[in-house]
Protein backbone atom coordinates (compact mmCIF):
# COMPACT_ATOMS: atom_id res chain seq x y z
CA UNK A 1 0.00 0.00 0.00
CA UNK A 2 1.63 3.40 -1.64
CA UNK A 3 0.96 5.91 1.80
CA UNK A 4 2.19 9.16 2.28
CA UNK A 5 3.08 11.04 5.40
CA UNK A 6 2.32 14.68 6.17
CA UNK A 7 4.30 16.36 9.16
CA UNK A 8 7.93 14.39 9.77
CA UNK A 9 8.57 16.05 13.16
CA UNK A 10 9.23 13.77 16.89
CA UNK A 11 6.32 11.64 16.22
CA UNK A 12 6.84 10.64 12.84
CA UNK A 13 10.95 10.01 13.27
CA UNK A 14 10.62 8.22 16.39
CA UNK A 15 7.73 5.79 15.59
CA UNK A 16 5.73 6.00 12.95
CA UNK A 17 8.71 6.52 9.72
CA UNK A 18 10.81 3.55 11.21
CA UNK A 19 7.38 1.10 12.22
CA UNK A 20 6.38 1.68 8.39
CA UNK A 21 9.48 0.66 7.22
CA UNK A 22 9.59 -2.69 9.20
CA UNK A 23 6.59 -2.90 7.94
CA UNK A 24 7.57 -2.81 4.14
CA UNK A 25 5.06 -6.15 3.40
CA UNK A 26 2.18 -3.95 3.78
CA UNK A 27 3.19 -0.15 3.31
CA UNK A 28 5.57 1.87 1.33
CA UNK A 29 6.41 5.12 2.01
CA UNK A 30 5.72 6.55 -1.20
CA UNK A 31 5.70 10.86 -0.17
CA UNK A 32 6.52 12.93 2.44
CA UNK A 33 5.70 17.05 2.67
CA UNK A 34 6.76 18.95 5.92
CA UNK A 35 6.90 22.83 5.98
CA UNK A 36 10.90 22.59 6.61
CA UNK A 37 12.75 21.92 3.37
CA UNK A 38 15.71 20.55 4.89
CA UNK A 39 13.53 18.37 7.27
CA UNK A 40 11.77 16.50 4.35
CA UNK A 41 15.13 16.26 1.77
CA UNK A 42 16.28 14.51 5.62
CA UNK A 43 13.42 12.67 5.53
CA UNK A 44 13.92 11.63 1.83
CA UNK A 45 17.19 10.44 1.87
CA UNK A 46 17.02 8.61 5.04
CA UNK A 47 14.38 6.72 3.79
CA UNK A 48 14.94 6.92 0.29
CA UNK A 49 11.69 8.29 -0.33
CA UNK A 50 10.39 8.96 -4.52
CA UNK A 51 8.11 11.85 -3.75
CA UNK A 52 8.56 14.84 -1.62
CA UNK A 53 6.26 17.96 -1.63
CA UNK A 54 6.33 21.29 -0.35
CA UNK A 55 2.71 21.48 0.60
CA UNK A 56 0.83 19.19 2.19
CA UNK A 57 -2.35 19.53 0.13
CA UNK A 58 0.02 18.57 -3.10
CA UNK A 59 0.68 15.24 -1.47
CA UNK A 60 -2.69 14.33 -0.76
CA UNK A 61 -3.99 14.85 -4.21
CA UNK A 62 -1.16 12.11 -5.64
CA UNK A 63 -2.97 9.45 -7.33
CA UNK A 64 -0.55 7.07 -6.56
CA UNK A 65 -1.01 7.10 -2.78
CA UNK A 66 -4.00 5.18 -1.28
CA UNK A 67 -3.50 6.65 2.48
CA UNK A 68 -2.60 9.64 3.90
CA UNK A 69 -0.44 9.58 7.38
CA UNK A 70 -1.50 13.05 9.11
CA UNK A 71 1.00 13.75 11.82
CA UNK A 72 1.19 17.34 11.50
CA UNK A 73 0.41 19.66 14.37
CA UNK A 74 -3.01 19.13 15.79
CA UNK A 75 -4.63 22.50 13.90
CA UNK A 76 -4.82 21.06 10.67
CA UNK A 77 -5.56 17.76 11.67
CA UNK A 78 -9.39 18.43 10.85
CA UNK A 79 -8.23 20.33 7.29
CA UNK A 80 -5.64 17.45 6.28
CA UNK A 81 -8.37 14.79 7.13
CA UNK A 82 -11.47 16.54 5.40
CA UNK A 83 -8.80 17.18 2.03
CA UNK A 84 -7.79 13.35 2.43
CA UNK A 85 -11.38 12.07 2.12
CA UNK A 86 -12.27 14.37 -0.80
CA UNK A 87 -9.42 12.89 -2.72
CA UNK A 88 -10.62 9.58 -2.38
CA UNK A 89 -7.77 8.45 0.12
CA UNK A 90 -7.65 5.98 3.51
CA UNK A 91 -6.29 8.23 6.80
CA UNK A 92 -4.49 7.24 9.48
CA UNK A 93 -4.36 10.53 11.86
CA UNK A 94 -2.71 11.17 15.33
CA UNK A 95 -4.32 11.91 18.31
CA UNK A 96 -6.21 14.23 18.92
CA UNK A 97 -8.31 14.10 15.41
CA UNK A 98 -9.00 17.75 15.83
CA UNK A 99 -8.88 20.89 18.67
CA UNK A 100 -12.74 20.91 19.24
CA UNK A 101 -15.55 19.11 18.91
CA UNK A 102 -17.41 21.25 16.00
CA UNK A 103 -14.58 20.56 13.64
CA UNK A 104 -14.89 16.77 14.01
CA UNK A 105 -18.30 16.88 13.69
CA UNK A 106 -18.38 18.35 10.56
CA UNK A 107 -15.61 15.49 9.52
CA UNK A 108 -17.84 12.91 10.48
CA UNK A 109 -20.99 14.50 8.77
CA UNK A 110 -18.48 14.33 5.58
CA UNK A 111 -16.93 10.70 6.16
CA UNK A 112 -20.60 9.42 5.79
CA UNK A 113 -20.66 9.84 2.18
CA UNK A 114 -17.46 8.13 2.04
CA UNK A 115 -18.35 4.56 3.47
CA UNK A 116 -15.92 2.74 1.68
CA UNK A 117 -12.90 4.97 2.99
CA UNK A 118 -11.30 4.24 6.69
CA UNK A 119 -10.16 6.94 8.95
CA UNK A 120 -8.46 5.78 12.02
CA UNK A 121 -7.45 7.94 14.87
CA UNK A 122 -3.87 6.91 16.90
CA UNK A 123 -4.71 5.46 20.27
CA UNK A 124 -2.15 3.51 20.11
CA UNK A 125 -2.57 2.61 24.19
CA UNK A 126 -5.57 0.76 23.37
CA UNK A 127 -4.04 -1.68 21.48
CA UNK A 128 -1.09 -2.58 23.76
CA UNK A 129 -1.07 -6.31 24.82
CA UNK A 130 -1.60 -5.48 28.38
CA UNK A 131 -4.98 -3.19 27.99
CA UNK A 132 -6.26 -6.01 25.58
CA UNK A 133 -5.30 -8.93 28.10
CA UNK A 134 -7.29 -6.69 31.23
CA UNK A 135 -10.05 -5.57 29.05
CA UNK A 136 -10.43 -9.42 28.05
CA UNK A 137 -10.08 -10.98 31.66
CA UNK A 138 -12.90 -8.29 32.42
CA UNK A 139 -15.21 -9.79 29.95
CA UNK A 140 -14.72 -13.21 31.07
CA UNK A 141 -15.01 -12.79 34.70
CA UNK A 142 -17.26 -9.39 35.06
CA UNK A 143 -16.53 -8.28 38.75
CA UNK A 144 -18.82 -4.83 40.13
CA UNK A 145 -15.82 -2.30 39.79
CA UNK A 146 -15.89 -0.28 43.02
CA UNK A 147 -13.05 2.63 42.44
CA UNK A 148 -11.01 3.83 39.26
CA UNK A 149 -7.82 5.36 39.28
CA UNK A 150 -5.87 6.37 35.98
CA UNK A 151 -2.30 9.03 35.77
CA UNK A 152 -0.25 10.04 33.09
CA UNK A 153 2.41 11.11 35.86
CA UNK A 154 5.71 11.50 33.34
CA UNK A 155 8.65 12.93 32.47
CA UNK A 156 8.67 14.43 29.00
CA UNK A 157 10.82 13.21 26.17
CA UNK A 158 13.99 14.87 25.80
CA UNK A 159 15.58 12.53 28.56
CA UNK A 160 14.77 9.62 26.43
CA UNK A 161 15.00 10.84 23.39
CA UNK A 162 19.25 12.40 23.59
CA UNK A 163 20.00 8.42 24.92
CA UNK A 164 18.40 6.50 22.28
CA UNK A 165 16.93 7.65 18.34
CA UNK A 166 18.42 10.85 16.93
CA UNK A 167 15.69 13.70 15.91
CA UNK A 168 16.68 15.88 13.26
CA UNK A 169 14.93 19.42 13.81
CA UNK A 170 15.08 21.93 11.15
CA UNK A 171 15.96 25.71 10.91
CA UNK A 172 14.51 26.90 8.30
CA UNK A 173 10.98 26.58 9.15
CA UNK A 174 9.16 30.38 7.62
CA UNK A 175 8.27 32.34 10.41
CA UNK A 176 5.15 33.15 8.88
CA UNK A 177 3.73 29.55 9.03
CA UNK A 178 5.01 29.48 12.33
CA UNK A 179 3.06 32.38 13.76
CA UNK A 180 0.21 31.48 10.88
CA UNK A 181 0.35 27.82 13.37
CA UNK A 182 -0.41 30.15 16.57
CA UNK A 183 -2.96 32.14 15.42
CA UNK A 184 -4.99 28.50 14.41
CA UNK A 185 -3.97 27.09 17.15
CA UNK A 186 -5.65 29.94 19.58
CA UNK A 187 -8.21 30.32 17.26
CA UNK A 188 -9.26 25.88 17.92
CA UNK A 189 -8.75 26.89 21.36
CA UNK A 190 -11.27 29.41 21.22
CA UNK A 191 -13.58 27.68 19.57
CA UNK A 192 -13.22 24.44 22.13
CA UNK A 193 -13.09 26.36 25.61
CA UNK A 194 -14.61 29.81 24.70
CA UNK A 195 -12.09 33.52 23.71
CA UNK A 196 -12.32 34.10 27.68
CA UNK A 197 -10.30 30.64 29.15
CA UNK A 198 -7.57 31.60 30.96
CA UNK A 199 -4.17 30.82 29.87
CA UNK A 200 -4.20 28.00 33.11
CA UNK A 201 -7.46 26.90 31.26
CA UNK A 202 -5.88 26.72 27.64
CA UNK A 203 -2.79 24.78 29.11
CA UNK A 204 -5.31 21.54 30.75
CA UNK A 205 -7.13 21.41 27.60
CA UNK A 206 -4.08 20.76 25.26
CA UNK A 207 -2.69 18.63 28.00
CA UNK A 208 -5.77 16.49 27.72
CA UNK A 209 -6.00 16.60 24.62
CA UNK A 210 -2.33 15.66 23.59
CA UNK A 211 -1.93 13.22 26.60
CA UNK A 212 -4.84 12.61 28.23
CA UNK A 213 -6.85 11.48 25.63
CA UNK A 214 -5.04 8.08 25.57
CA UNK A 215 -5.58 7.20 29.24
CA UNK A 216 -9.42 8.58 28.75
CA UNK A 217 -9.65 6.77 25.51
CA UNK A 218 -8.61 3.86 27.39
CA UNK A 219 -11.31 4.19 30.29
CA UNK A 220 -14.04 4.66 27.88
CA UNK A 221 -13.16 1.27 26.06
CA UNK A 222 -13.56 -0.90 29.15
CA UNK A 223 -16.32 1.64 30.98
CA UNK A 224 -17.78 4.56 28.66
CA UNK A 225 -18.25 8.05 29.70
CA UNK A 226 -18.85 8.90 33.54
CA UNK A 227 -22.57 9.84 34.18
CA UNK A 228 -20.97 13.14 36.05
CA UNK A 229 -17.75 15.22 36.41
CA UNK A 230 -17.83 16.12 40.55
CA UNK A 231 -14.71 18.16 40.10
CA UNK A 232 -11.73 19.83 38.60
CA UNK A 233 -8.58 21.24 39.88
CA UNK A 234 -5.69 22.61 38.68
CA UNK A 235 -2.27 23.62 39.27
CA UNK A 236 1.18 25.06 38.30
CA UNK A 237 -0.12 27.01 35.81
CA UNK A 238 -2.32 24.14 34.62
CA UNK A 239 0.25 21.33 34.27
CA UNK A 240 -1.08 19.59 37.29
CA UNK A 241 -4.60 18.46 36.68
CA UNK A 242 -7.24 16.21 38.94
CA UNK A 243 -10.38 15.32 37.62
CA UNK A 244 -12.61 13.29 40.26
CA UNK A 245 -15.72 11.63 38.19
CA UNK A 246 -18.93 9.71 38.82
CA UNK A 247 -19.95 6.45 37.54
CA UNK A 248 -22.82 5.87 39.56
CA UNK A 249 -21.67 2.73 41.42
CA UNK A 250 -17.77 4.47 41.87
CA UNK A 251 -16.03 6.88 41.68
CA UNK A 252 -12.73 7.35 39.17
CA UNK A 253 -9.85 9.98 39.60
CA UNK A 254 -7.69 10.97 36.85
CA UNK A 255 -4.09 12.51 37.82
CA UNK A 256 -2.11 14.47 34.96
CA UNK A 257 1.23 16.06 35.71
CA UNK A 258 3.51 16.70 32.85
CA UNK A 259 6.10 18.88 34.16
CA UNK A 260 8.60 16.93 36.06
CA UNK A 261 12.27 15.87 35.40
CA UNK A 262 12.23 12.89 37.73
CA UNK A 263 12.45 10.03 34.85
CA UNK A 264 9.45 8.47 35.61
CA UNK A 265 6.85 7.29 32.85
CA UNK A 266 4.08 6.55 35.43
CA UNK A 267 1.14 6.05 33.23
CA UNK A 268 -0.99 3.68 34.41
CA UNK A 269 -4.85 2.57 35.32
CA UNK A 270 -5.74 0.79 38.13
CA UNK A 271 -9.18 -0.97 38.78
CA UNK A 272 -10.62 -2.15 42.31
CA UNK A 273 -12.96 -4.59 42.34
CA UNK A 274 -13.26 -5.68 46.23
CA UNK A 275 -11.70 -9.29 45.36
CA UNK A 276 -9.90 -8.49 42.50
CA UNK A 277 -7.21 -5.60 41.81
CA UNK A 278 -6.45 -5.19 37.80
CA UNK A 279 -3.13 -2.67 37.19
CA UNK A 280 -1.42 -2.03 33.99
CA UNK A 281 1.16 0.54 32.49
CA UNK A 282 2.77 1.90 29.97
CA UNK A 283 5.73 3.16 29.54
CA UNK A 284 7.17 6.06 27.33
CA UNK A 285 6.46 5.78 23.54
CA UNK A 286 9.82 7.48 22.94
CA UNK A 287 11.69 4.02 23.74
CA UNK A 288 10.30 1.41 21.56
CA UNK A 289 9.63 -2.51 22.85
CA UNK A 290 9.55 -1.87 26.26
CA UNK A 291 8.25 -5.08 28.44
CA UNK A 292 4.08 -4.63 29.17
CA UNK A 293 2.82 -6.26 32.01
CA UNK A 294 -0.83 -6.86 33.73
CA UNK A 295 -1.14 -7.50 37.64
CA UNK A 296 -3.90 -9.01 38.51
CA UNK A 297 -4.41 -9.65 42.47
CA UNK A 298 -7.37 -12.00 43.41
CA UNK A 299 -8.22 -12.06 46.92
CA UNK A 300 -11.03 -14.48 49.17
CA UNK A 301 -11.06 -14.38 52.61
CA UNK A 302 -7.39 -15.47 53.87
CA UNK A 303 -6.00 -16.79 50.66
CA UNK A 304 -4.41 -13.86 47.78
CA UNK A 305 -2.83 -14.34 44.82
CA UNK A 306 -0.84 -12.26 42.43
CA UNK A 307 -0.81 -13.36 38.67
CA UNK A 308 1.51 -11.08 35.98
CA UNK A 309 0.67 -11.81 32.78
CA UNK A 310 3.43 -10.90 30.41
CA UNK A 311 5.98 -9.32 30.35
CA UNK A 312 4.63 -8.72 25.88
CA UNK A 313 7.22 -6.77 23.89
CA UNK A 314 5.09 -6.53 20.88
CA UNK A 315 5.35 -2.76 19.83
CA UNK A 316 1.60 -0.87 19.91
CA UNK A 317 2.08 1.79 17.18
CA UNK A 318 3.18 -1.28 15.11
CA UNK A 319 -0.18 -3.59 16.51
CA UNK A 320 -2.42 -0.31 15.84
CA UNK A 321 -0.66 -0.14 12.01
CA UNK A 322 -1.91 -3.42 11.73
CA UNK A 323 -5.24 -2.70 12.32
CA UNK A 324 -5.06 -0.11 10.03
CA UNK A 325 -3.96 -2.16 7.27
CA UNK A 326 -6.49 -5.02 8.51
CA UNK A 327 -9.42 -2.40 8.48
CA UNK A 328 -8.76 -1.12 4.97
CA UNK A 329 -7.95 -4.41 3.39
CA UNK A 330 -11.05 -6.14 5.74
CA UNK A 331 -13.41 -3.67 4.59
CA UNK A 332 -14.06 -2.69 8.70
CA UNK A 333 -14.02 0.65 10.57
CA UNK A 334 -11.21 0.72 13.34
CA UNK A 335 -12.77 1.15 17.25
CA UNK A 336 -10.37 4.34 17.22
CA UNK A 337 -12.52 5.82 14.21
CA UNK A 338 -13.67 9.46 14.14
CA UNK A 339 -17.07 9.12 16.20
CA UNK A 340 -14.91 7.08 18.66
CA UNK A 341 -12.51 10.22 19.02
CA UNK A 342 -15.41 13.10 19.26
CA UNK A 343 -16.21 11.43 22.43
CA UNK A 344 -13.28 12.46 23.94
CA UNK A 345 -13.31 16.18 22.88
CA UNK A 346 -16.76 16.67 24.00
CA UNK A 347 -15.93 15.04 27.37
CA UNK A 348 -12.65 17.73 27.88
CA UNK A 349 -14.77 20.83 26.78
CA UNK A 350 -17.47 19.82 29.93
CA UNK A 351 -14.11 19.44 32.09
CA UNK A 352 -12.70 23.57 31.67
CA UNK A 353 -16.52 24.01 31.36
CA UNK A 354 -16.35 22.90 35.08
CA UNK A 355 -13.23 24.07 35.66
CA UNK A 356 -14.11 27.71 34.78
CA UNK A 357 -17.52 27.27 36.79
CA UNK A 358 -15.21 26.71 39.96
Amino acid sequence: MNVGIIGLGEAAQLMHLPILQDMGDMFSITAVSDVSPSLTAFIRDLYHVPKTYERARELIEDPQLEAVFVLSPDQYHGEYIEAALKAGKHVFVEKPAALFSGELEKIIALEKNHPRQIVMVGYMRRYADNFLAAREIMRADPRPTEYLRFRDIICEGPFFISQTRPVFYPKDVPPDIIEEGRKRRREHLDMAIGADAAEEQRTSYQMLTGLGCHSFAAVRELFGLPEKIRSVSTARNGNHLIVVMEYGAFLALYELVNDQDIVQFDASIEIFQHTRKLLFKYETPYVRYQPMSLEVIDSEKTKTKTTVYGPSYRDPFRTELEEFHGCISGGKKPKTCLADALEDLVFFEKIIKVLKEN
